[in-house]
């Protein structure tokens, strides 16, 4: 199976570690590369001193995309920065290529209906990189939620935080796709975008939101540092809102979920991997996970993606997935832009 990386930053090497774990010699892999960083990471982000990716690996390099593709990969992952994903996954679906995109599908919607077209036309599997769906306390909390057994949803919480900072403790933040708009930046992209995916996974997409987004600290970024957003979700007696929030400023990073029903609630800290379930006042079940590896996540994501280009199985996150989570950070950033309710519609 020939494979194509768009990108080798420290994602790209994480799957191209795993396609080895999880398909050894029988994927061939072929690389497009912009930059052409020699530096190769460790599962935890650590530099591996000495090592050449594409020698350990055995990658085939390429600088210019069509040349790449000219090599006739089956599957393309996309994995560079975030302004170019659609621009390339557009370039790889008109090849002929099954894509998995990392998170997001993009920065903005253009190009995204060319994408979906090309893609059903030519009957590709195209899976999106959120994979925190395979997380065990997510998971959990999606059969609390659809079980009914926390009564009619009164609202909910969610927070994904981290110190930019400290992210790639290699390399000097400013010079980071996270801290520059042009490349995609800022935390609703790069953090909410996971939470955006499940929350739209577990209670359906919102229909409107508001949103303030701010940057009053120190960090020399061009974007937004923090971002607090209320979604409107339901319709009539069964609405609800779902607060939001996220930002580049906390360490130790928070990531957390809790969702309140008239007859219970449901906690879920990710980076503990703890959850518990409290109906009316008794903590009737909690669990934790105290082996859990994150790169597990990534392993299954694969598993599935392959399942899906090799069987026709199921696509468990499809391009639709990816669609309506980018049109939720569209929609907050035109929110707080126009300092209004944003309708979904409008996106």
């Amino acid at each position: 199976m020939k494979i194509l990386m768009i990108g080798l930053g420290s994602i790209g090497q994480r799957h191209v570690r795993n396609i080895r774990q999880v398909l050894g010699n029988e994927a061939e892999l072929l690389a497009y590369r912009v930059r052409g960083h020699k530096t190769t990471f460790t599962d935890k982000l650590q530099i591996r001193e000495g090592v050449d990716l594409e020698q350990e690996y055995a990658i085939t390099s390429f600088t210019d995309l069509d040349e790449a593709l000219a090599q006739k990969p089956e599957i393309a992952f996309i994995t560079n920065i975030t302004s170019k994903h659609i621009e390339c996954a557009i370039k790889a679906a008109k090849a002929g290529c099954h894509l998995l995109i990392e998170k997001p599908l993009g920065a903005d919607m253009k190009g995204v209906a060319e994408l979906q077209q090309i893609a059903a036309e030519k009957k590709l599997v195209v899976f999106m990189g959120f994979q925190n769906r395979y997380h065990p306390c997510v998971e959990v909390m999606k059969e609390t939620v659809e079980s009914g057994m926390l009564g009619k949803i009164a609202y909910v919480e969610a927070e994904f935080s981290e110190r930019l900072t400290t992210m790639h403790r290699y390399e000097d933040y400013r010079g980071t796709y996270m801290a520059q708009s042009v490349m995609g930046g800022g935390p609703v992209l790069n953090l909410q975008m996971h939470d955006l995916d499940i929350l739209q996974w577990i209670f359906g997409v919102p229909q409107s939101v508001t949103a303030v987004l701010q940057k009053q600290s120190g960090l020399e970024i061009d974007v937004e540092e923090s971002a607090s957003v209320v979604f409107r979700c339901g319709g009539g007696e069964k609405s609800f809102p779902i607060y939001t929030h996220t930002d580049f400023l906390q360490y130790p990073p928070v990531h957390r979920f809790k969702v309140v029903g008239d007859g219970g609630r449901f906690e879920a800290d990710l980076n503990s991997t703890e959850y518990a379930i409290w109906l009316e006042d008794e903590r009737i079940r909690s669990g934790e996970y105290p082996d859990f590896a994150r790169n597990g996540m990534f392993i299954r994501e694969l598993e599935d993606f392959l399942a899906a280009v090799r069987n026709g199985r199921e696509i468990k996150i499809g391009l639709q997935n990816g669609i309506d989570t980018l049109r939720m950070a569209v929609a907050i950033k035109k929110a707080d832009a126009e300092k209004r309710e944003v309708r979904l519609s409008e996106i």
